[in-house]
């Protein structure tokens, strides 16, 4: 993070009677525990603060301290500082678009390559491993209590995008990061427990009915899960965090992806890749993320959303494989 941006920052902070705090839509666990670690700190420190996600906490991660007071929605009025997390665009912020569009103390705390600078302030870094690692230092950077609760918060959105320190983005910086975290009281095994080893019974369900629609093109090279809406509600849960790893570890596949029909009709759509940039496949959708790991929403119904993201995924493996 630039220092001066951080600077006014923590002046806007300072000078305001509240802090409001939002992070994206189908929150993963950098959302999550950025969301809440930077949440408890400012609570600690003596702060107003309200922490908002429009899907609420996933199963997984409601062991986190502070899960409880996450919200769903925005009150009406007053001229609160608001603290966007982990969110490349504003489409991602799904019913709090307009409403984050129109708040004049607008702040952007994110990593990803395609962030789109939509903040009065951008504290944007695509050279962190996840928002989490930024969130520790903005943390540090303003003297806010680093408890062990923000600890364990923030060591979650760390260790989740970074596939457990598998991915390429795992750095000298990430661990560095990480040895502070446990220094200041983080509990990996802990985290480790909650968010993959525990699932309630709904999500097992959801893992077979989305392993029953597996799908992959011809060339073995993209494989894919398509859920109707039909399917949560005979599951009871629409928590499908975790589900694109399956298609994704099949030897041979290169793109993965995972169709989330909405209640609104849209379709949410989660791709992961080995080598091709999937940031790019999913910006031409409005959306965004990482060469390796990206999201996006595409007008339903579900058939027309995996013809039109699949034919993208094919021209993309086309480009890469002339490019090579």
């Amino acid at each position: 993070m630039q220092q001066p941006k951080t600077a006014a920052v923590k002046r806007l902070i300072a000078e305001s009677s509240e802090v409001v705090l939002l992070c994206h839509i189908d929150p993963d666990g950098d959302a999550v525990g950025s969301l809440l670690g930077l949440g408890l700190a400012l609570l600690a420190g003596g702060h107003r603060v309200t922490m908002i996600s429009p899907d609420g906490v996933p199963h997984n991660y409601a062991f986190l301290p502070g899960a409880d007071r996450v919200e769903k929605a925005a009150a009406a009025g007053g001229d609160p500082v608001v603290l966007v997390l982990d969110c490349g665009d504003l489409e991602r912020l799904g019913p709090l678009k307009e409403w984050a569009a129109h708040q004049g103390k607008l702040v952007n705390i994110d990593h990803h390559p395609t962030n789109q600078g939509f903040g009065r302030y951008n504290l944007v870094d695509p050279g962190a491993a996840a928002t989490a690692e930024l969130v520790l230092a903005l943390i540090e950077e303003m003297a806010l209590p680093l408890t062990p609760q923000v600890a364990n918060c923030l060591y979650t959105g760390l260790h989740t995008d970074t596939g457990g320190f598998r991915y390429e983005n795992t750095s000298a910086r990430a661990h560095r990061a990480a040895e502070r975290l446990l220094a200041a009281g983080a509990k990996p095994w802990e985290i480790a427990e909650n968010v993959y080893n525990t699932k309630p019974l709904a999500q097992v369900l959801l893992l077979r009915e989305a392993l029953a629609r597996l799908e992959m093109d011809e060339s073995g090279r993209i494989a894919w899960m398509s859920l109707p809406r039909s399917v949560f509600a005979a599951c009871g849960t629409n928590d499908t965090g975790g589900l694109i790893d399956y298609p994704r570890m099949i030897a041979g596949v290169e793109v993965a992806l995972l169709f989330k029909e909405a209640e609104d009709g849209t379709v949410r759509v989660g791709l992961r890749s080995r080598r091709v940039d999937v940031s790019r496949l999913a910006l031409r959708f409005g959306g965004g993320g990482h060469a390796r790991a990206a999201g996006c929403s595409v007008a339903g119904p579900l058939a027309h959303a995996e013809r039109v993201v699949l034919a993208a995924a094919r021209q993309a493996l086309e480009e890469e494989a002339g490019n090579a």
